[in-house]
């Protein structure tokens, strides 16, 4: 039983070396068998990686240019391959190991571009999105659509399409959420309506609270236009499907 054992984990190790190395070493084709049918199999695994890849990241990939992204791929199957057994979480595995590698690669807002595209990814395949249990209120502490991601963002990548003349330096934080056709979707804010969203997401205090503390973060005062300012927005996120209602008995 243990040589059997042994065995299985060489045979899974040969495979995952057949599939992943940047080339597959005769002595692990050998321990697998048929030569071809691995060298078939080798082509169709990465394919299936690099096409879901490709479509997360497809902007990124035209812009990086499709040697240079290739090899990039090649350089993460190499460190064994995905982690994840979802399918849907592939292109973030890579996200995370290229990532480093973009932010030093012209044009500068490559690496902008390609955080942008992941957090669409990431966006449209986060959970369902919470069902409240009452309608939102500012007393109440808001239920939010948990797809949602808030990005600073140093060049305006959010424009699409990518202009061939690239992107001028402008900092932007953009809330990308998704939609209720499920699609992913920037909101443009401002810095102290983005500390809002993400302290609304933490969904621990009321409205109101939040409200307050973030506007004092901000050395903002509470008055007639802020509040009027305030209505406008959250009329917006509720419109968007961004706040979806609140939670707990209003006073």
């Amino acid at each position: 039983m243990q040589l059997e054992i042994s065995l299985l984990a060489d045979q899974l190790k040969a495979m995952q070396h057949v599939c992943f190395d940047l080339e597959p070493s005769e002595a692990d084709l050998a321990a697998l068998g048929s030569r071809e049918r691995w060298l078939v199999y080798r082509d169709l695994v990465r394919s299936r990686l690099i096409n879901v890849v490709g479509v997360a990241l497809a902007r990124t990939k035209r812009v990086a240019g499709d040697g240079a992204f290739g090899r990039t791929i090649d350089e993460w199957l190499a460190t064994g391959g995905p982690k994840t057994r979802y399918f849907r979480h592939i292109p973030h595995e890579l996200f995370e190991f290229a990532h480093p590698r973009w932010r030093d690669q012209e044009p500068a807002w490559l690496s902008d571009l390609a955080r942008y595209e992941i957090a669409k990814w990431n966006v449209r395949y986060a959970p369902p999105n919470r069902i409240p249990t009452s309608e939102f209120a500012f007393d109440r502490i808001p239920v939010l659509n948990p797809a949602l991601q808030v990005l600073r963002l140093s060049y305006p990548v959010h424009r699409e399409p990518t202009p061939a003349s690239g992107y001028d330096e402008e900092p932007s934080i953009v809330c990308v959420y998704r939609d209720r056709h499920h699609e992913p979707v920037p909101w443009k804010l401002n810095p102290l309506a983005a500390s809002l969203v993400e302290a609304w997401a933490r969904a621990t205090k009321p409205v109101t609270e939040t409200v307050q503390e973030v506007a004092a973060a901000h050395g903002t005062e509470i008055g007639p236009v802020f509040v009027e300012k305030l209505s406008a927005m959250t009329a917006d996120a509720l419109e968007r499907g961004i706040l979806l209602g609140g939670r707990g008995e209003s006073q």
